[in-house]
C-alpha cells in the first residue's frame, strides 16, 4: 500500500513527465531523486491508474459507412477517420493526416493540382512532410487575404505542398476579395494573374476545404474586412449554407452571389475538374458538406465518422429544396 505522500509524489512526477514533457533525468534533478526512483514512480502511477494512456488510431473507421456515402452521392472515394475522443485541432490533424496519405497514394506525375485554403487544408499540407515525390504542378485557386492566419495563405500552402512532393508551383498575386467590379475585371486581365487563372482549365486534381456560413459569422478576425454584416445578411436570406474558396452555395448546391468580387475558381468550373478532394470535419459542417455534395462539387471526401453520420442524417431529413 502507498501512503498519501507517496501517491502525491507519483502525481507530481507524472505531471512533469506527461504534461511538461520533461525526461526522467530532468525530473530526477529537479526533485532531488534518483533516475531509478523516478522510473519506479512512473511505473507505479500507471499500475494504480493515476496515469491512463489512450491511443487513438486515425485510420480506424467504418468501411460500411464509407461505402454508404459513396453510393448515396456517387463519390469516387470516401476516406474516414474515427472521431472518437477527438475535438477541434486533434480532429483536423487526424483528417489532415489521412488526406496526406491519400494524396501520396493517388497523385500522379505530371498532374496539375489546384489548392484551396482553410484549417483542414493546412493540416493536410502540414502532414505531408517529406512525402513520396510526385512531379506535380501546384496552382492556387483563390487569392489571399493579407496578413491573416496561415490557414488562408494559399501561396505559402502551394509552395509547401510542391516542396513536400518535389513538384513545382505558381503563386497567385491577388487579393481574394475585391469590392470594385471594374478593378476586379482589370486585375484578371493582367498577364501574371491571367496565366494562373488559365491553368484552372487544366486542373487534374483539386484539394479544398468547405466553409460553413456560421463560421463567417463568428470569425470576424478572418473576414471582417471582406465580408460585411450586410453581405452576411444577404447570404443568409438567400439560404446559403457554405462555401468553397469563398464561392457560396445553398442547400441544393446552387451558387449564391455574395455581391462581393472574388478572385477564385467559380463553382461551375470546379464541377468540371476530374477529381475534387474535400478535406473537412466537425459536427458544425454537415449542412455545408451536403450542399457541396448536392452541387456536384466534390468527387472524393475525407472526413470523420461523426461528420459522415451527420451528413447522412441531414440528407434523410431533406425531402425537397
Amino acid at each position: 500500500m502507498y501512503n498519501r505522500d507517496e501517491i502525491q509524489l507519483m502525481v507530481q512526477v507524472a505531471r512533469l513527465y506527461y504534461e511538461n514533457d520533461m525526461n526522467q533525468e530532468m525530473i530526477a534533478s529537479r526533485m532531488n531523486l534518483t533516475r531509478q526512483k523516478v522510473s519506479r514512480l512512473l511505473i507505479s502511477a500507471r499500475t494504480l491508474g493515476i496515469v491512463r494512456i489512450s491511443i487513438h488510431d486515425p485510420n480506424l473507421y467504418d468501411p460500411e459507412l464509407a461505402q454508404e456515402l459513396k453510393a448515396e452521392f456517387g463519390l469516387h472515394d470516401v476516406i474516414l477517420v474515427s472521431s472518437e475522443g477527438l475535438e477541434n485541432e486533434q480532429l483536423r490533424s487526424g483528417i489532415g493526416l489521412a488526406a496526406a496519405e491519400y494524396l501520396q497514394k493517388t497523385l500522379q506525375d505530371g498532374q496539375v493540382v489546384g489548392l484551396g485554403w482553410g484549417r483542414t487544408v493546412f493540416a493536410t499540407v502540414d502532414s505531408l512532410g517529406q512525402a513520396v515525390k510526385k512531379q506535380v504542378h501546384v496552382v492556387p485557386i483563390i487569392g489571399g487575404i493579407g496578413n491573416q492566419s496561415p490557414f488562408f495563405q494559399v501561396n505559402e500552402l502551394a509552395r509547401r505542398l510542391a516542396g513536400s512532393l518535389g513538384g513545382t508551383y505558381r503563386s497567385l498575386y491577388a487579393p481574394a476579395f475585391i469590392e470594385d467590379g471594374a478593378v476586379l475585371t482589370s486585375l484578371l486581365k493582367t498577364d501574371e494573374i491571367a496565366q494562373v487563372v488559365a491553368l484552372w482549365d487544366s486542373l487534374d486534381v483539386v484539394i479544398v476545404g468547405i466553409g460553413h456560413i456560421q463560421f463567417q459569422q463568428i470569425s470576424a478576425q478572418y473576414f471582417a474586412d471582406h465580408i460585411s454584416p450586410p453581405t452576411l445578411g444577404h447570404l443568409e436570406a438567400r439560404g446559403t449554407v457554405g462555401d468553397i474558396c469563398a464561392q457560396f452555395f445553398d442547400a441544393a448546391g446552387a451558387p449564391v452571389d455574395a455581391e462581393t468580387g472574388v478572385v477564385g475558381i467559380p463553382l461551375e468550373r470546379l464541377r468540371t475538374v476530374p477529381e475534387v478532394i474535400a478535406v473537412v470535419g466537425g459536427t458544425e459542417k454537415p449542412q455545408a458538406v451536403l450542399g457541396a455534395l448536392h452541387g456536384g462539387y466534390i468527387k472524393t471526401l475525407v472526413t470523420d465518422t461523426a461528420t459522415a453520420h451527420a451528413i447522412l442524417a441531414e440528407k434523410r431529413g431533406l425531402h425537397e429544396f
